[in-house]
C-alpha cells in the first residue's frame, strides 16, 4: 500500500474520532484593558533616589523599573507590589525585594527617597 492511501486512510479515522474545528476560546486576560491600580502601587510610583544620590530608580506604572547608577549603564525589569513588600526580577534575572517603610524604600542597608511622584494616569497611555 502506498504512503498516500496510508495518510488519507488515518487521516479519515483521526477526523472519526476528533472534531474537525475545535471552538476557539477567547483570551482570559485582556491586554488591553486598563488595571485600577491598588493604593499600594500608587503609593511606589515615581522616581526614588538613594541617601547617597547614586542610584535613581524609576518605578513605572506598568509593573517595569528602570535602574541608573552614575557611572554604570542603566538596566530595567518588572517589580510587583504586595502591601508595603516590593518583588523586583531585573532583566538579566537577578531578583531582589524591598519595603516601603515611612515614605522610604529599603533595599536591606540601602534608603531610597522619592524625588518625583508620576501620575498614573496620564502615564498609562504613554507606557504601552
Amino acid at each position: 500500500m502506498p504512503f498516500s492511501q496510508v495518510f488519507q486512510s488515518l487521516g479519515a479515522i483521526a477526523s472519526i474520532i476528533a472534531p474537525a474545528k475545535r471552538p476557539i476560546r477567547p483570551l482570559e486576560i485582556d491586554l488591553e484593558a486598563f488595571q485600577p491600580l491598588s493604593k499600594a502601587e500608587r503609593a511606589v510610583l515615581g522616581r526614588w533616589v538613594s541617601e547617597d544620590g547614586a542610584i535613581r530608580l524609576d518605578l513605572r506604572p506598568n509593573g517595569r523599573f528602570g535602574k541608573q547608577r552614575d557611572q554604570a549603564p542603566s538596566h530595567g525589569g518588572r517589580y510587583e507590589v504586595d502591601a508595603s513588600q516590593l518583588y523586583f526580577e531585573s532583566d538579566a534575572g537577578h531578583v531582589w525585594s524591598g519595603e516601603l517603610r515611612r515614605g522610604q524604600l529599603a533595599f536591606g542597608e540601602k534608603r531610597f527617597r522619592r524625588t518625583m511622584q508620576l501620575d498614573p494616569a496620564r502615564l498609562v497611555q504613554s507606557d504601552r
